[in-house]
């Protein structure tokens, strides 16, 4: 009885093409479950980024009341994206106040607050407001790295 095989060459193609079959099926796998999520996160964190660097703003004026109990500010948009809200901080001696505006500003429009009061009583009070920070809210959420701040704050009057 004569028993054979295959022969060593066809047995090199057979390991070869098996070995680049489950090369391909690994990588193709790779590509899709890690590769392809991690550049969608990274595409809209860039995105983010470059709208955050579009939007500049500028507190033109900002006054406090003498008891510290009222604020005005003044800001423009001097970016060139729309700003679709404002939040803006209160830092005070004693704590931190943040409310949002509610204004949608055009480039290069102005946002006038009016009197806005500040809360003085209980345990959420601010003390003497020592800066105001303003930071704009975009479509992709709240620019944090670029924010307005006024440090000197006349009185109003």
């Amino acid at each position: 009885m004569d028993k054979r095989g295959i022969s060593p060459l066809i047995a090199s193609v057979l390991l070869i093409a098996f070995t680049v079959t489950l090369f391909l099926i690994i990588s193709n796998w790779v590509q899709r479950s890690i590769v392809e999520p991690g550049l969608e996160e990274s595409g809209e964190k860039v995105t983010k980024t470059l709208d955050c660097l579009s939007a500049k703003l500028n507190i033109d004026s900002a006054c406090k009341a003498t008891d510290n109990s009222k604020i005005k500010i003044t800001v423009d948009n001097e970016g060139d994206v729309e700003v679709k809200d404002l939040q803006v901080r209160i830092v005070g001696s004693t704590g931190v106040e943040t409310f949002n505006a509610a204004k949608v500003l055009q480039p290069l429009e102005r946002y006038n607050s009016g009197d806005k009061t500040v809360t003085q009583t209980g345990d959420s009070a601010v003390g003497t407001i020592t800066s105001i920070e303003v930071y704009p809210v975009l479509e992709s959420g709240v620019c944090r790295s670029s924010p307005a701040t006024k440090k000197q704050l006349s009185t109003c009057a």
